[in-house]
């Protein structure tokens, strides 16, 4: 008795009959008019086209994370160089440092680092909260690289936290975002200054408080680091103040809208401030003294 062929492989047989057939018809139609040939070549050339188009979109996003990088590289090189334009624009002013200033007048960038107090740390974040009360960042440098406890974290964007706790290749950082967590900033250009801390409410606003009542402002203006401290160094923008209210009859509450988006933050400076061991030794010494 014959064996009775399966009904799968019929119809697999019938498949590629017909793509046999459609393939030979196509060649047929085309060597037939000089219309079909070029109908049919730009089909060919859309879906090549398309493809390559894919093709370069897939290229293009694989290599933003090395675009993001060189940014992020060159923009670290222009704020340092800007530090030390500035430190030489504040020696200058105050004449503070003669033989400093007379080394680098008209030298162009070659400013003695002894002018300089603050120095950056490129990082990039490994790990990242927004959705708790106690947010925090890991950033992927540690002592190796120069990072100790108590150093500002900054972006592009503003303010980003506070070095809590340091191993050799990474260190745990108390973001903004934590409603434990306050920086010194003031606003405009008034000068008047408190301290900025998050309710919790919202990853986009911080809270500006302490501001005192007579204060004039704008809803708008922008509220920078005041530099009252070891941490970050002077006007770095971080936002732009909002609605207000008085509180107690004494003093502004301001809710300040964030430049930096913590839900998009990537990469991080760490703020080295080369004058903090002796800025703090001294504040040590008079707390002694006046116990």
């Amino acid at each position: 008795m014959a064996k009775r062929r399966s009904p799968n492989l019929d119809r697999l047989i019938a498949l590629l009959l017909f793509i046999v057939l459609e393939i030979f018809s196509l060649v047929m139609v085309s060597n037939s008019t000089f219309f079909q040939q070029i109908k049919i070549g730009g089909i060919y050339m859309d879906i090549r086209g398309s493809l390559s188009r894919a093709v370069a979109d897939a290229k293009y996003y694989t290599s933003l994370r090395g675009v993001n990088r060189e940014l992020a590289e060159e923009n670290l090189r222009l704020q340092n160089e800007l530090e030390k334009f500035r430190a030489f624009a504040e020696v200058s002013e105050h004449a503070a440092d003669t033989a400093a200033v007379d080394s680098v007048r008209g030298v162009g960038i070659n400013i003695p680092d002894s002018l300089v107090q603050f120095e950056y740390i490129p990082a990039r974040i490994v790990a990242n909260s927004t959705n708790n009360k106690h947010n925090f960042i890991i950033i992927n440098r540690g002592t190796r690289s120069g990072i100790r406890k108590d150093m500002g974290v900054i972006s592009p964007g503003g303010v980003v936290g506070i070095v809590s706790q340091v191993s050799e290749r990474y260190a745990y950082v108390i973001s903004l975002l934590n409603i434990n967590q306050s920086v010194s900033a003031k606003i405009g250009k008034s000068g008047a200054f408190g301290p900025l801390i998050w309710d919790g409410k919202d990853a986009r606003t911080a809270v500006l408080t302490e501001i005192p009542q007579h204060i004039k402002f704008m809803v708008g203006d922008t509220v920078y680091t005041s530099g009252f401290s070891t941490l970050f160094p002077e006007n770095i923008p971080i936002g732009t103040a909002g609605k207000s209210k008085i509180i107690r009859g004494t003093h502004h509450e301001i809710r300040v809208r964030l430049f930096q988006d913590f839900r998009t933050l990537r990469f991080v400076r760490v703020v080295s401030n080369k004058h903090a061991q002796e800025l703090n030794n001294l504040s040590r010494q008079y707390e002694t003294r006046s116990k």
